[in-house]
């Protein structure tokens, strides 16, 4: 999908395949780790004014919404750029489960045996269950398959 098609679906939900790659551990020193993930997500819509982030704010659960930690908008809330990368902002949709699949150099393995791979840090941020309000994804691994343009 191109950057000016996926800019034209402000509050749709969309099918989105993306993969990912985390870093191992020291211990697996030039182990591959890639985490396939196939879900419904939203496009277009403004951090700040998530339900979720004012009542947030609201309460004092948290500070006022920041500027990005890292990149810049290339067009917001769509896209960011960082170091000559695109990335496309998107919002897990309430009701929809992503399927996930890992992989170790390539091979397809549980859940379980991939966090073993993962540094103690990013396998308790794995661990932790918590869903993101919105993830920023590279565009160049995301597939959208729904797009007809």
């Amino acid at each position: 999908m191109s950057v000016e098609r996926f800019m034209q679906c402000a509050g749709y939900c969309l099918a989105v395949v993306f993969t990912t790659e985390k870093k191992p551990a020291s211990a697996h020193k030039g182990v591959r780790l890639t985490k396939r993930v196939s879900g419904i997500f939203g496009a277009g819509k403004d951090y700040a004014r998530l339900p979720a982030v004012r009542d947030a704010i609201a309460s004092g659960e948290r500070g006022e919404v920041q500027p990005l930690p890292w990149g810049e908008w290339e067009s917001l809330p769509y896209v960011i750029r960082h170091k000559g990368e695109r990335y496309y902002r998107l919002y897990p949709v309430a009701g929809s489960v992503p399927s996930v699949a890992y992989f170790v150099n390539g091979e397809e393995v549980t859940r379980e045996a991939w966090l073993g791979y993962l540094t103690p840090s990013a396998r308790k941020e794995a661990e932790s269950g918590e869903r993101p309000l919105c993830i920023t994804v590279k565009a160049e691994n995301c597939e959208f398959p729904d797009d007809e343009g």
